[in-house]
């Protein structure tokens, strides 16, 4: 927030300089973004006055300017501006100076000496806003008659500072000049003092010119309205004009200006209505209907819906509460009767149809940090006051306040025992209590007892914890003794659970697997893209829309949503993977069951057979075991190229390519193979001991065994059979080629294994070998009628 420092010292007798403020507020925990000085960068810049004018000897559009700068002889100056003329006032910059642009010398232009250069608005870094005349497109002519020599930067009063606070969540009450001004008094132990409230009252009575109705008091907890009448619209004052400047606010006009001025001196937005544009001469504070419409005052039509808040009269909205004014109600150099709004409305409604309208205003931006019901009525008596200083118009009888919040104070007591034993100090109660009294809170004193009476502008304070904070920023942060900290340092380490996490991740991305990450959200079509009922999900009271209402239970949506993303910008090769959690319902429990879950998607120059290996290696990396995979129908997943996974009689997840008509759900070109992993079954599984063997002595046997089966029996439950029958001498299986076609017949295919046999008693001979291969083959004829293959 700006904070210009002559506007601080209107209500706070500071002592210090500009700089010396800065760092005492720094170290009472408001922070400093930086201190701007103003006119800094503009020097030997004066009023001058231009005697007489001639055209250059070798140049048409030059002229040569003859001009009194309150020097014993006149300064010639060569310039190219039409619009000036003999007897004007305009600001020069004599030879040397310095413009913001960059320093100002003498030289010679086509032959003619020129000691400085005559100065626009914008070379000046002014705006027409900040001095008529500013804005023109050639020099900037000044207004009256200046005396010739004045330096620029006391005629157009530029030599202010202004602070740039970082104002907390917790304080919008330093939102203001007022809170600004309190902390700095307190910072700087002076003396702070409101401004002045009166004002004459005319014959108009507020109550005859309208009437106010609240009807949602939950969201408006306080609105007073006050009438001004035979209002003069006009310019203000130029030390209003100067402060709102300086704010960061540009001037309109008074009426506007003094709403906007009381804004930033108390940290109240105001609006004005123009009286004879209120309908029926009514109020109404409601919430919007839905699809209702409104142009504000920025020429655009909104549309509300029913979470707004809204100000009308008794045909329809004059203002979006909070945040801007209508267009049918502004203020306007016709304007003869004024309505004045001083109101409280709830921060989190107003943030809300601030950020659904996309509409950002200085108001909005206090009303969603929250202000102070208590000063909605000495914020309007200011307005009012400066109304009737400035003799803008006639203040009319009387104020309308509904109030429909406690305003009494908060009173907390905290012994000073607790204070020192917080913050490790040894601060009498006595100084506490002047300490607590220098930022506003009336505090008393019952033997070591503080009883202190909290302001309604402080609506960050709580308990005993924030009277802490208060007394230990007024000590002085660099005033509290080192201590060690009273307890054991122990290193922190992760879970295990996140340990087996990292594992995973580090072991994927090794392997060229990528990390994605996805949002929890998801919605109905998500589930209808992959051909599935929407399960039972947890919804979202707030959703962004009704693609992300519910909290997903499933990742392969999302997943299968980055691959088509991927493929459609032409990466065909790809590996991916997300470890996130989904969110399953519990039945009679108000949160869901949290589950840790691994996604992985492969296409371009991976399988099935290489993704199914990448799971058995992360599943042995986790626990030692052995994957079997038996036939699934999961909807999603090609019928005859998708597993589930089992670790024992245990279901981890499924494993398959993605089944066409899904594939062209999410429009994708390319096959995918993609698994979906249950990670907290497999950090239940504990990882059997490892155990040692010494190296095999006997050669081992190798033989290839091809069967027909029908297409239906799975490989993962041949092989298992395999394990069965060929007993302690089998060391090893592996699938290593699966076909169907016409050789082999409908409904068939042929699958077949590598096995790998040896005896820990001698090498084995071929009659035991063929013996081991009978047994194997029986067990695969007697379970799934295969046949050995021919050829």
């Amino acid at each position: 927030m700006l904070a210009p420092y002559r506007w601080i010292r209107d209500y706070a007798d500071i002592k210090s300089d500009v700089k010396t403020l800065a760092d005492k507020m720094v170290m009472t925990g408001n922070g400093v973004e930086e201190i701007v000085l103003l006119g800094e960068n503009i020097e030997n810049v004066v009023v001058g006055k231009i005697e007489k004018i001639s055209k250059h000897p070798d140049a048409d559009k030059l002229l040569v300017c003859m001009i009194d700068v309150g020097d014993a002889e006149p300064v010639q100056i060569v310039t190219g501006a039409d619009n000036v003329f003999e007897g004007a006032y305009i600001p020069v910059a004599k030879a040397p100076s310095m413009l913001p642009a960059g320093p100002i010398k003498k030289g010679k232009l086509r032959g003619v000496e020129s000691f400085g250069m005559l100065c626009s608005g914008g070379e000046l870094n002014l705006k027409e806003e900040d001095y008529p005349g500013a804005g023109v497109d050639g020099i900037m002519i000044l207004q009256g008659e200046p005396d010739p020599g004045t330096d620029i930067r006391d005629l157009l009063d530029l030599r202010g500072a202004v602070i740039d606070f970082e104002v907390g969540a917790n304080r919008p009450d330093c939102l203001s000049m007022l809170g600004t001004a309190r902390e700095a008094a307190a910072a700087d132990d002076a003396i702070f003092h409101l401004p002045e409230t009166g004002y004459e009252e005319g014959a108009s009575k507020t109550e005859d010119m309208v009437s106010v109705e609240v009807k949602d008091s939950d969201l408006c907890t306080r609105y007073v309205a006050a009438g001004v009448t035979d209002v003069k619209i006009g310019t203000s004052p130029e030390w209003i004009r100067v402060r709102l400047r300086e704010a960061g606010i540009r001037p309109i006009n008074n009426i506007v200006d003094i709403t906007n001025f009381i804004m930033l001196e108390t940290g109240q937005p105001m609006h004005a209505f123009d009286a004879d544009k209120i309908r029926g001469s009514k109020i109404i504070v409601r919430r919007a209907k839905d699809g209702e419409k409104m142009k504000t005052l920025d020429d655009k039509e909104r549309t509300f819906n029913k979470n707004m808040l809204l100000i009308c009269d008794e045909e329809g909205p004059i203002g979006v509460a909070g945040v801007m004014g209508g267009l049918d109600s502004e203020i306007t150099e016709n304007t003869k009767t004024v309505i004045f709004e001083s109101a409280k409305f709830m921060y989190g409604n107003i943030r809300q149809t601030s950020r659904g309208l996309g509409l950002a205003t200085e108001s909005s931006m206090r009303f969603s940090k929250g202000v102070d019901a208590g000063t909605s009525m000495f914020a309007m008596q200011r307005a009012l006051t400066l109304i009737d200083e400035l003799a803008a118009g006639k203040v009319a009888q009387g104020m309308i306040d509904i109030l429909n919040e406690d305003l009494k104070p908060k009173v907390i007591k905290v012994n000073a025992a607790q204070v020192n034993a917080k913050l490790g100090t040894q601060i009498s109660a006595k100084e506490m209590q002047k300490l607590l009294n220098r930022v506003y809170i009336q505090t008393g004193l019952i033997g070591d007892e503080l009883i202190c009476t909290i302001p309604t502008f402080r609506g960050d304070i709580y308990g005993s914890a924030d009277i802490a904070e208060e007394v230990a920023r007024m000590y002085g942060y660099d005033n509290i003794p080192e201590t060690n900290p009273m307890m054991e340092v122990s290193r922190g380490c992760v879970s295990e659970s996140e340990a087996k996490t990292d594992r995973i991740k580090d072991h994927l991305k090794n392997n060229g697997f990528l990390e994605c990450i996805t949002y929890s959200f998801t919605g109905a079509q998500d589930y209808e893209k992959l051909g599935l009922a929407m399960p039972e999900s947890v919804k979202i009271l707030n959703p962004l829309g009704d693609d992300t209402a519910y909290m997903r239970t499933t990742l392969i949506p999302h997943m299968l949503g980055v691959v088509s993303l991927n493929q459609n910008k032409k990466n065909t090769d790809l590996q991916l993977f997300e470890i996130s959690r989904v969110y399953n319902p519990v039945k009679g429990e108000a949160l869901p069951k949290e589950v840790p879950t691994l996604a992985m998607a492969v296409y371009g120059n991976k399988d099935f057979f290489d993704l199914k290996g990448t799971i058995e290696n992360i599943v042995s990396l986790l626990c030692g075991r052995e994957i079997v995979c038996k036939r699934s129908n999961e909807k999603y997943l090609h019928p005859g190229v998708s597993a589930d996974l089992f670790i024992g009689e245990e279901k981890i997840g499924v494993l398959g390519r993605v089944h066409p008509d899904v594939m062209k759900a999410f429009e994708i070109p390319q096959n995918v193979v993609i698994a979906h992993i249950d990670l907290q079954k497999l950090f239940d599984l504990q990882k059997d001991a490892v155990k040692y063997r010494h190296l095999p002595k006997f050669p081992a046997a190798t033989r290839d065994l091809a069967v027909i089966v029908s297409e239906e029996a799975g490989a993962g439950d041949m092989m298992q059979a395999i394990r069965q029958a060929g007993g302690k001498r089998l060391e090893q299986v592996g699938l290593f080629d699966v076909y169907a076609g016409d050789k082999i017949g409908a409904g068939k295919k042929s699958v077949a294994f590598g096995l790998s046999l040896r005896s820990n008693e001698g090498t084995m001979t071929d009659e035991e070998v063929d013996r081991v291969m009978k047994k194997i083959l029986k067990a695969l004829e007697t379970q799934f009628e295969a046949s050995l293959r021919a050829e």
